[in-house]
């Protein structure tokens, strides 16, 4: 197996593993307690109401209902919480060449950018559930997904190209 050929290989096996220590961790672990989901739901919501309110409309909570009065709301479920997209994230950057240090920082900023940008997505489909319900599942499912998975994407290639692999150990530099 030529160098190049082990590189490549070596990067999916540690996907594999990151992906399954996720999976396994979060579903036997984390989704049982419950408590990780809730914080971040709770914090889209207290995030949601706070960002419309300042935009001058009045809102409601109900549990993990939110929504601006006169509407039903939108409901923020588990799988829309962001963390399967952090995990994503965050283990294509552990998992891929660099220094701890910078992975460390690198990580921290993305997810607070997801958070933000998740943030953005329920005050987005909160104003639509409002304005314009008939469009409220093309957005959910297209366009949100689109902007998040396209962030998500952006940051590895920033990570890749400044952060995660050394001159002197990149695939284009060995010899074949």
């Amino acid at each position: 197996m030529e160098a190049k050929e082990r590189i490549v290989l070596y990067f999916f096996i540690k996907a594999i593993l990151a992906y399954l220590i996720w999976f396994f961790l979060y579903e036997n672990w984390l989704q049982k307690v419950g408590w990780i989901d809730k914080v971040v739901i709770d914090n889209l919501i207290h995030l949601s109401k706070l960002s419309l309110t300042i935009l001058g409309y009045n809102v409601f909570v109900f549990g993990h209902t939110f929504g601006i009065d006169g509407s039903h709301g939108v409901f923020i479920g588990t799988p829309c919480n962001g963390l399967d997209l952090m995990a994503l994230f965050a283990g294509f950057v552990i998992v891929f060449n660099g220094s701890w240090k910078n992975k460390w920082w690198f990580i921290l900023v993305g997810l607070i950018v997801i958070h933000f940008l998740n943030l953005v997505r329920v005050v987005a489909l909160t104003i639509i559930a409002k304005t314009a319900p008939e469009y409220i599942d093309f957005n959910h499912k297209y366009t949100f997904t689109i902007i998040l998975y396209a962030f998500v994407f952006f940051g590895w290639v920033l990570w890749v190209k400044y952060y995660a692999v050394k001159k002197n150990t990149s695939i284009h530099s060995i010899k074949k």
